[in-house]
């Protein structure tokens, strides 16, 4: 037994040991690339947005119609304050204002109230919103429906949830079909591209001023500069237009 050739014994289990090493390698290699999949889309997912959603307004009290260049309007034409809105439905500042007005109840106090009228003009920053131009077309085939303003309202408020993903358009269309479009009657628009020589003319209409940013407001052919809460800029600036007007 003492001539037992110990150092061989000793190998052996050397080799032992080694033969699992491949294994054990793999294993932890295969853990890795598991862990950096897992990463990787963890970075890719979507960062769920902001939950603020515009409050759902009840139904205009008052004129709407379009102006005779075409453009959406609300509010008696023949009030005393005219502003005039140049947005894009994919500008999170445009719908930031929507959320302002929308949550001070500026419709009842200033609109309902003829104390305004409100322009819509459509400015699609198509260069960093691949939807903008898309977005005002549906706005507009909702208006050939008689539901411009409930699409209007609907496409901001369902903004966080298509923007930046692969495939908004069903999220839009069905954002616009709840606010009161027909599906099928807004693809027809949509397909026939009815609206887009007039989208397109706004957009060089805007540009032509030397508009590059949304949402550009005017008051009476006044630019207002928004340096806090929209509502409150948009309320100093009417109430001082008002207070001077015959």
């Amino acid at each position: 037994m003492s001539n037992t050739p110990k150092p061989r014994q000793g190998r052996q289990r050397v080799r032992e040991k080694r033969s699992f090493l491949p294994f054990y390698l793999l294993l932890g290699l295969g853990g890795i690339v598991g862990l950096t999949f897992v990463f990787i889309q963890a970075l890719q997912a979507p960062v769920a947005p902001p939950s603020a959603s515009i409050p759902v307004r009840p139904v205009i009290n008052a004129a709407v119609g379009q102006t005779s260049e075409g453009y959406w309007y609300k509010g008696d034409p023949n009030a005393p304050i005219k502003v005039i809105e140049f947005a894009d439905f994919e500008c999170p500042g445009c719908r930031q204002l929507e959320l302002d007005l929308a949550n001070a109840n500026f419709d009842a106090e200033y609109i309902e109230s003829g104390k305004v009228q409100w322009i819509y003009r459509e400015l699609p920053l198509r260069s960093i919103h691949k939807m903008a131009q898309y977005t005002a077309e549906v706005s507009r085939c909702a208006g050939d429906q008689g539901v411009y303003w409930p699409v209007h309202m609907a496409l901001y408020d369902s903004q966080l949830q298509w923007t930046n993903i692969e495939n908004p358009q069903p999220l839009i269309l069905d954002a616009a079909v709840k606010a009161g479009a027909n599906l099928g009657k807004l693809e027809d628009c949509m397909d026939a591209q009815t609206h887009t020589a007039a989208i397109n003319a706004s957009y060089d209409s805007a540009k032509s001023l030397g508009l590059d940013q949304t949402p550009t407001v005017f008051i009476n052919d006044d630019r207002i500069n928004f340096v806090g809460n929209f509502y409150s800029d948009l309320k100093v600036a009417i109430d001082a237009k008002l207070s001077v007007t015959p």
